[in-house]
C-alpha cells in the first residue's frame, strides 16, 4: 500500500476569521471587574461573567479568550493573576 502519497495529497485548511475575538464588555461588567487586582482586567481577552448571574460558579470573575481557545480558561476570585505571556492592552 502506498499510504504515503496518498497523505501528501490531502490539504487542510483554516479560516483566516477562525479563532477567539476580543471580548465586548457592558458597563456593568467594567465595574465588577474593576474590583479585582488581577492582570486581566486591562486585557482585551478577559471576558468578564455577568455580574449578579447565578451561573457560572460565584468564584468566576471571567474567561481568557486565548489561552486554550475554544475551551476557555476560568479567571477565578481566589487565583490572583499577576502576569501573563499573552497579556495585551484593552
Amino acid at each position: 500500500m502506498e499510504m504515503s502519497s496518498h497523505a501528501e495529497k490531502v490539504e487542510f485548511s483554516f479560516p483566516e476569521d477562525a479563532g477567539p475575538k476580543p471580548a465586548v464588555w457592558t458597563p456593568e461588567q467594567e465595574e465588577f471587574v474593576k474590583q479585582f487586582p488581577h492582570i486581566c482586567k486591562d486585557c482585551k481577552w478577559m471576558k468578564p461573567v455577568i455580574p449578579n448571574t447565578k451561573f457560572p460558579p460565584a468564584d468566576l470573575i471571567g474567561y481568557c479568550k486565548i489561552i486554550h481557545w475554544p475551551f476557555y480558561w476560568c479567571v477565578s476570585k481566589y487565583t490572583i493573576v499577576k502576569s501573563c505571556k499573552w497579556f495585551e492592552k484593552r
